[in-house]
């Protein structure tokens, strides 16, 4: 298991988990070529892919990872929570709702992967009591304000948990004094739990970056065993050269001459022309020692990647993890005050070019 043992360095360091996995999707496309009925979702488990019915129930997802993963006796599935403390999910919970955010998987109850879910949509900031609002609809109706997707997110989200508590005290009379205190209650909160969860972030991208790393080393070492392989083909390159040399020296001076040896040594420049001319057309590259070695090292460099995993679709998830996560933590280090700053700012430059376009048709 190249693969779990690659990443093992980076779980000893300091992190109280394995690994950390991106939660997939088929597309349109390939449900309907695969002819599923129901959504289906998947992960990689140590290049192995781990398939369970994304409207099934928490037992559905332990049963399937018991049957799937060898040797795995027992399967909890978690909230990820700001502290140490764990919330399990019950087995009868509805997978819609564990997938409603990242969870975590505790294998043989002493190993914890990280699952992210939403890697391909907008993170939003999901405190623990959750209110029925759609939180992306309140994303939505930004789409038209010129400002970072961030900010977006950042005063959507606001807005939503402003709703929240107003909707908790509904029996009150509101006035000034009460929308602002709601208000200052409100940010007091996210604020908070954005600095809990940064840190958990910080820690999840470190991982990330311990794994592409790992993967770059990885590469670097096949690398470097490939071009001790492939020193051989341009010791034959040179066995070549040496020997049309030693050839046309001899047939010259010593049996033929140069009358007979002058169209062999012709048709042996043209030979070596076809081959250079034939290297660049595949390569787009100059016929050179340097050049020879690295297509001989890309030519078996995949392949070897491949043997035990799939090194391109692995490094590609990581990216797309690291790029999400970071985008997180973005959200949770920005300022309310700041975002609304900008979005006023947003809105008034839009106004004024709508003022002036109305200017200019009268």
């Amino acid at each position: 298991m190249l693969l779990k043992s690659l990443y093992r360095f980076c779980s000893l360091k300091r992190y109280n988990f394995q690994d950390i996995l991106m939660l997939q999707r088929f597309s349109q496309e390939e449900s309907k070529n695969l002819n599923l009925k129901q959504e289906v979702l998947y992960f990689y488990f140590h290049s192995k892919k781990v398939f369970f019915k994304g409207e099934g129930t928490v037992l559905e997802l332990q049963q399937a990872i018991k049957k799937q993963i060898d040797d795995v006796k027992s399967v909890g599935v978690f909230q990820q929570t700001t502290n140490d403390e764990q919330i399990e999910y019950a087995s009868s919970t509805p997978m819609q709702l564990v997938l409603a955010e990242d969870m975590i998987l505790r294998l043989n109850q002493t190993e914890r992967y990280i699952i992210l879910n939403k890697v391909d949509n907008p993170p939003v900031i999901d405190l623990i009591d959750n209110y029925p609002i759609t939180q992306h609809a309140l994303h939505e109706n930004f789409q038209e304000i010129d400002v970072p997707q961030r900010t977006k997110v950042v005063l959507s989200n606001f807005i939503q948990k402003l709703l929240s508590e107003i909707e908790k005290h509904k029996e009150l009379t509101y006035d000034k004094d009460l929308i602002l205190l709601i208000i200052k209650k409100v940010i007091m909160k996210l604020g908070i739990y954005s600095q809990a969860q940064k840190q958990i972030i910080e820690d999840q991208i470190s991982f990330l970056e311990c794994k592409q790393n790992r993967l770059a080393h990885l590469k670097d070492s096949i690398i470097k065993e490939l071009e001790m392989k492939e020193q051989t083909t341009l010791y034959q390159i040179y066995f070549y050269i040496l020997m049309q040399i030693a050839f046309t020296q001899y047939g010259t001076y010593v049996v033929w001459g140069w009358d007979v040896m002058e169209p062999v040594t012709f048709m042996l420049g043209v030979t070596d022309m076809i081959i250079a001319y034939q290297f660049w057309m595949k390569t787009t590259k100059a016929y050179t020692f340097g050049n020879v070695l690295q297509n001989a090292v890309n030519k078996h460099l995949n392949k070897k990647l491949s043997e035990q995993f799939n090194y391109a679709e692995e490094l590609n998830d990581v990216n797309r993890m690291i790029e999400y996560l970071k985008f997180k933590q973005m959200v949770y280090s920005s300022d309310i005050y700041e975002v609304i700053s900008v979005i006023e700012g947003a809105i008034e430059e839009k106004q004024a070019k709508l003022q002036a376009q109305e200017e200019e048709e009268q």
